[in-house]
């Protein structure tokens, strides 16, 4: 059953229909052709041969004197009127019924064919044609249907000439008999070649359909082969650069879960430490109060992680509601500097205002804002004491760009194409006393995609990195 509702069935299955709806046409056509042809041909010996009776010298004499040969299974007879009566000369006598209208249209000079039977059943094909003799001719006596003779002066007469159709008739019959053998042969050999045909075209599928099978959530390394360039082999190579696609996706996804367990495994392991080591026994006032502060600032840090995940997750799915205005950059980042500057004099590090072009994007306030942020915290915190942080908003082309360079640590070659990864840290151990999440610049970066935007870096280590925001400059229309 499972084959009936194959693909390779149901192209067989119409392969036939097909076939043999072009066969059964083919034969039709075929045989009424040869017998259109056939008929065609004994028509015009009829006319060919009348032609030749008509040009022989005195033949009515020859044919009343019995002198007239007919040629082998021909029949002639010359018809004429005397009188009332239609009379009738033939080389031999024959019983044939011929129709009297045939006869008076070819006596009234109209040529005319017809099919009839002898008293044998035996089929004539037959040709009335005008005859004229050259000049009147007087039948010294004249063989009539009935007993009595007469001499009749011939001016007119009506040449009938017929030949039987037994041989096209046989012709047709073996050709009929030939079709009705071959016809079901070639369809069943064509059937069983469009089985095979149909199973070779779809070997490749089922190869395809089987290694698709196989390939698991565990292991999506492996690739369907690509061994031809038709529509095949684009289909393989579409489904390979699918199950790639899902390969990196359940990579990122396997990564992003077993960092983010780790990310809330070690908060949630210094409370659940904190708090054990502080009930075992009484404590002072003061140890009370310290293990409640390192309680609320792991906690703090687990709550900010987890918001940056739905954030993440919200940025993700689409979900994220944006409201799109008209924002000035230059106004945005000044607001920015009071908070900058107060975390920067908290570190030990200069904090400088750069070119501040007068530039307007449209984009969602809070979330440049957040953006922003997150680039300027980075570069606070992978500053050493006494380094400087900038910023600056300048245009370049149809672009809006926000610069923010430091002196700090600088990010290695081998890092930077995975600095905006989720949860990907340079300096794991340092980011996380410091309190970072690694999931800052990822943010960041969904962001920008979000305007339309991007993020480039520049770093070099031990001189400083520069991140450069860009985003469309807002037109008029």
């Amino acid at each position: 059953m499972r084959f009936i509702h194959s693909i390779k069935f149901r192209f067989a299955l119409w392969y036939l229909v097909v076939l043999g709806i072009a066969m059964a046409s083919l034969s039709v056509g075929a045989y009424y052709y040869l017998s259109r042809t056939l008929y065609q041909n004994l028509d015009d010996s009829l006319e060919l041969r009348a032609a030749q009776i008509s040009n022989i010298r005195e033949v009515l004499i020859s044919v009343a004197e019995g002198q007239f040969e007919e040629e082998v299974g021909e029949v002639v007879y010359f018809y004429f009127r005397s009188g009332d009566q239609l009379l009738y000369l033939a080389p031999r006598d024959i019983d044939v019924s011929i129709n009297t209208d045939l006869v008076e249209q070819a006596i009234a000079g109209q040529s005319t064919f017809a099919t009839m039977e002898t008293t044998e059943g035996m089929e004539l094909r037959v040709f009335a044609t005008p005859f004229i003799p050259d000049r009147p001719v007087m039948l010294p006596h004249l063989s009539m249907p009935g007993p009595t003779a007469q001499r009749v002066n011939i001016e007119s007469a009506a040449l009938v000439i017929g030949r039987p159709t037994e041989d096209i008739k046989q012709a047709l019959d073996r050709l009929l008999h030939t079709l009705m053998i071959a016809v079901p042969l070639t369809l069943v050999a064509a059937g069983g070649g469009g089985v095979f045909l149909a199973r070779r075209a779809f070997k490749p599928v089922d190869e395809m359909t089987q290694k698709a099978r196989s390939i698991e959530e565990r292991d999506l390394s492996q690739r369907i082969e690509v061994k031809t360039k038709d529509e095949l082999g684009r289909l393989a190579s579409t489904l390979n650069g699918m199950i790639e696609r899902l390969e990196k996706a359940f990579r990122r996804q396997k990564q992003f879960t077993s960092d983010a367990s780790h990310e809330l495994r070690a908060p949630l392991a210094i409370i659940e430490a904190e708090s054990t080591l502080t009930l075992q026994k009484d404590r002072t006032k003061n140890n009370y109060r310290q293990s409640l502060e390192t309680i609320s600032q792991e906690a703090h840090r687990m709550s900010r992680t987890i918001d940056q995940l739905l954030a993440l997750a919200r940025a993700d799915s689409g979900k994220e509601k944006l409201t799109f205005r008209k924002v000035d950059l230059s106004r945005l980042v000044a607001k920015l500097s009071s908070d900058v500057e107060m975390l920067c004099r908290d570190k030990g590090l200069n904090y400088e205002l750069g070119q501040m072009g007068n530039l307007v994007v449209k984009g969602d306030h809070t979330k440049l804002r957040q953006l922003l942020l997150n680039i300027l915290d980075n570069a606070i915190r992978y500053t050493p004491h006494g380094g400087k942080i900038s910023i600056s908003v300048q245009p370049e082309g149809e672009m809006a760009v926000v610069s923010v360079s430091d002196t700090g640590i600088g990010i290695p070659p081998e890092d930077l194409p995975h600095i905006f990864d989720r949860f990907y840290r340079v300096d794991k151990a340092r980011s996380r006393s410091e309190g970072g999440s690694g999931l800052g610049l990822a943010i960041a970066k969904r962001i920008a995609e979000m305007h339309g935007g991007k993020i480039e870096v520049e770093s070099k280590v031990g001189t400083g990195s520069t991140f450069r925001v860009c985003l469309l400059l807002y037109r008029d229309v």
